[in-house]
């Protein structure tokens, strides 16, 4: 297993250099996968915490629907493996509702600081001014697409660096 971490590990990196240094078309090849699982996995975890709680209405739906998402864009990423043109497209799309979702995310953010504030909590606050700045952050990226664009690749290869840091540091672990 050790092998496999360090292999995986020095891949995570390879694929991580190749993203900083080209992350506009790294975002562009792999944005349509990577939102079709995690809009599965958040899918999954609503219809999960509305399993175990059947108050939270709210992560059903939320789950249902990202769920639905998910099923849209599996299918349409594997039409635009055989179309440059949809590919575009679809990629575009991605980015725009990835914006979407930044400004109905913050929005929901003030929403709930309201209720905070209702509830007598003292860090009310905090979840407004994340909210607004999310909001804002959200409207950016729905204007400048190529930079949303460039950033996604850029927060890929970040991720992808860690990953490979971590893998090959499991290597020297030891096992108990």
């Amino acid at each position: 297993m050790k092998v496999f971490n360090c292999i995986m590990g020095v891949f995570s990196l390879f694929a991580a250099f190749y993203c900083f240094f080209k992350p506009g078309v790294t975002a562009l090849m792999t944005i349509g996968w990577i939102v079709t699982i995690l809009l599965g996995v958040i899918g999954f975890c609503g219809i999960f915490e509305y399993a175990r709680n059947k108050k939270a209405k709210k992560h059903m739906i939320n789950g249902t629907l990202c769920l639905i998402f998910a099923i849209c864009t599996a299918v349409l990423s594997t039409f635009a493996m055989f179309d440059v043109s949809m590919r575009a497209t679809f990629d575009l799309i991605i980015v725009v509702m990835f914006a979407l979702w930044l400004v109905i995310s913050g929005v929901d953010s003030i929403a709930d600081s309201i209720k905070l504030k209702k509830d007598s909590e003292r860090t009310w606050w905090l979840t407004l001014i994340l909210g607004i700045l999310v909001v804002i952050m959200g409207m950016f990226c729905g204007t400048h697409l190529l930079f949303t664009t460039q950033v996604m690749g850029y927060m890929m290869g970040f991720s992808l660096t860690l990953y490979g840091i971590r893998l090959i540091c499991s290597v020297f672990e030891k096992c108990e």
